[in-house]
């Protein structure tokens, strides 16, 4: 009789391996605020969806990994609604709030309701989006698996322990399930891993079925298969992102028109407005429509456009350098700054002179035009409040990103010239030279690169520590990764190390073979960044000079139509027009708006900066992510850049155009008496 005892003992060893540990972790997360919010909610009132809605639902919850249910999901949406159908409703009927307002709020429950429904399907979108950055790495690395030896299960653990993202979870989960018998071998898994992705990533579940099938298949066949798996999702990356590209030219012109030509093109009649309908149009009106609708609208829509790109290849891991200073840091001879206070440094230096002048005058910014008299310097310190805002902005995105950035360049430039090295190492063992002397003449082959110092490092290690080829490499102390720390190298060269266990022969095919294969994803991106050229300059131009030049051209006019129409007002009144109905002329002043009403042009200047300032930070991020996808420290830098010379510009437009239009129309209406 077994001893019940071995049993659990073996149980318990079973659960401690390295997948169960991995999976637990994510299963131990903390809660996100959606499932907070929806457990909330659904716990005060909660109902059953119909059969298709459940199906659904369920589908996306369990690919999500949420840890809710159904009938909380639906229980949060009628909360939702009545929650905000009662707001609108008491505010509006205690005078808080206009009723037209009530009424919006209470409006609002609808979209904010069916947002709360969408999510958990949304998010399986984007974690599709995400974990495709790493599909062809995960094949990469179950190819090289497959050809070092035919176990299917040992290529899906090498392409789990060496990728990252929600892909490796996804594959951890999987490798789980093996184990605890929802699936009972590999090969089952596999097809209910091809099934899962066939809908979103075809080429991807077909380069999986061809890793799978070349484990039944002769050693030569099996390899050509191997390479058809690569090829396979190689193609239909530069398919996908050709098509997406073409797809792309419709989304970016009407971000571009609806975003931002048609706003600026709305801006020249906004000073208008702000004198002839002076009493119906507030400078909140303005602030609402432009800072926050507008803004939002965009983003939607950017989200919307993002959402269906391909993702291609992942971004660069520079966790492991050890000169990487920490998030939000740069490193000054080896002390770690923080960049938020240096950001709030640049700010207030540039906002301070505006501060003291406007302090001086506190009624400055709102006083009426009637009372005021055409300033340039006015306008240049309303301008300094909005140039200091966006400086610091950009200061801080680049003090904590250009060290960031400069290390990921790096690691990129190291990892390009590792495919020549790897491919020039295995030829040179392919001849039969001894792994000592293939190295040192590899180095002759790459002098001018620097990944030569990678194979100086392992040399070194090799002759004077008397190391072996494996521990001159990942050696703890002295090991030459520890100055290259690169996922790829890193992983590349396990691979090495592993196949050379079962000779040089070995090693050298691996290497020849993943160098070809290097080659091909370094070509298939070449290929996406020509893709994407076209689009990316043209909405570079309009960030760093058509969107400044043409605001900073309608603030400076602002400030003269402002000016002039509330003059002109006055003088019209002056003249005695007014209210003259005997001799049946209308109140014509009455048609220049009230300059006591009039939005002033420093607020007014205000409202289009803050917007300058929003369209920047739009287009960096939508550039970021059509380039690189998800990169923030190269989307934060080019914000910083982007701010940092358009802010510039729309400041030095303004005034120029200010200074030179505004004294000719200020000598035009002193000749009439204005």
């Amino acid at each position: 009789m077994a001893d019940p005892r071995q049993g659990r003992e073996e149980l318990y060893k079973r659960l401690q391996t390295r997948e169960y540990k991995l999976y637990r972790q994510l299963e131990h997360a903390p809660l996100s605020w959606y499932e907070r919010l929806v457990r909330l909610l659904g716990g005060m009132a909660s109902f059953s969806p119909d059969r298709k809605a459940r199906e659904r639902m369920e589908g996306a919850i369990a690919f999500a990994g949420l840890r809710i249910v159904p009938e909380q999901v639906m229980g949060s949406f009628l909360v939702a609604l009545i929650v905000f159908v009662i707001a609108g409703v008491f505010l509006g009927m205690l005078g808080i709030i206009p009723l037209i307002g009530g009424l919006v709020i209470a409006a609002l429950g609808l979209p904010a309701g069916y947002y709360l429904i969408k999510y958990p399907e949304n998010l399986v979108k984007t974690l599709r989006i995400q974990a495709s950055s790493q599909l062809v790495l995960a094949v990469l690395y179950m190819v090289v698996s497959m050809r070092i030896s035919s176990n299917l299960e040992r290529a899906m653990r090498f392409a789990a322990a060496n990728i990252s993202g929600p892909l490796a979870w996804d594959l951890r989960r999987l490798l789980w399930d093996i184990e605890v018998g929802t699936y009972y071998s590999a090969n089952v898994a596999m097809d209910a891993y091809i099934q899962k992705w066939k809908a979103e990533n075809e080429e991807f579940a077909e380069a999986l079925r061809l890793i799978r099938d070349a484990q039944t298949q002769s050693w030569d066949k099996s390899r050509a298969i191997l390479d058809e798996a690569l090829d396979v999702i190689l193609e239909g990356t530069k398919t996908r992102m050709k098509h997406y590209t073409q797809d792309l030219k419709t989304p970016v012109m009407v971000i571009h028109m609806m975003g931002i030509v048609l706003p600026i093109l709305g801006s020249v009649m906004a000073p208008l407005a702000a004198v002839f309908l002076s009493d119906l149009v507030q400078p909140w009106h303005f602030a609402l429509g432009y800072d926050i609708i507008l803004p939002i609208i965009i983003i939607a829509f950017m989200n919307m456009t993002l959402s269906k790109r391909p993702m291609t290849f992942s971004a660069i891991d520079i966790s492991h350098h050890p000169n990487l200073p920490p998030e939000g840091r740069f490193r000054v001879k080896g002390r770690d700054l923080p960049a938020w206070p240096i950001g709030l440094l640049v700010a207030g230096a540039i906002m301070l002179p505006a501060v003291l002048f406007y302090a001086n005058d506190p009624g400055l910014l709102f006083a009426p035009v009637s009372e005021r008299e055409f300033s340039t310097e006015s306008l240049a310190m309303s301008m300094l409040l909005v140039l200091g805002a966006g400086l610091g902005i950009a200061a801080h995105f680049f003090l904590s990103t250009f060290q960031r950035a400069g290390i990921q360049e790096d690691i990129k430039q190291i990892e390009g010239e590792f495919e020549l090295a790897l491919f020039q190492l295995g030829n040179r063992i392919a001849g039969g030279t001894p792994t000592e002397l293939a190295i040192d003449k590899a180095m002759d082959d790459v002098k001018d690169l620097k990944i030569r110092g990678f194979f100086e490092r392992i040399l070194l290690n090799i002759r004077n520590l008397g190391m072996t080829f494996e521990q001159a490499i990942f050696d703890k102390e002295y090991g030459a990764i520890l100055s290259y720390p690169s996922s790829l190298i890193r992983n590349v060269m396990l691979t090495v190390v592993d196949t050379s266990r079962k000779g040089v022969t070995y090693a050298s095919e691996s290497m020849l073979r993943i160098s070809k294969y290097l080659k091909n994803i370094r070509e298939t991106q070449e290929y996406i960044r020509d893709l994407l050229e076209e689009t990316v300059s043209s909405m570079k131009f309009q960030a760093y000079f058509l969107t400044p030049i043409v605001t900073g051209l309608i603030v400076s006019i602002a400030e003269i139509i402002i000016e002039v129409l509330a003059k002109l007002g006055e003088y019209v009144e002056g003249l005695g027009f007014s209210g003259s109905e005997e001799l049946g002329v209308a109140d014509i002043s009455s048609l220049f708006g009230s300059a006591e009403a009039s939005t002033s042009p420093e607020i007014f200047q205000l409202i289009i900066g803050v917007y300058v300032i929003e369209v920047m930070i739009i287009l960096g991020m939508f550039l970021t992510k059509i380039n690189y996808g998800e990169n923030k420290i190269l989307q934060r830098n080019l914000i910083a850049k982007m701010l940092f010379v358009s802010l510039i510009v729309y400041f030095l437009v303004a005034i120029f155009s200010a200074s030179m239009f505004g004294d000719l129309i200020k000598s035009a209406l002193s000749s009439i008496g204005v």
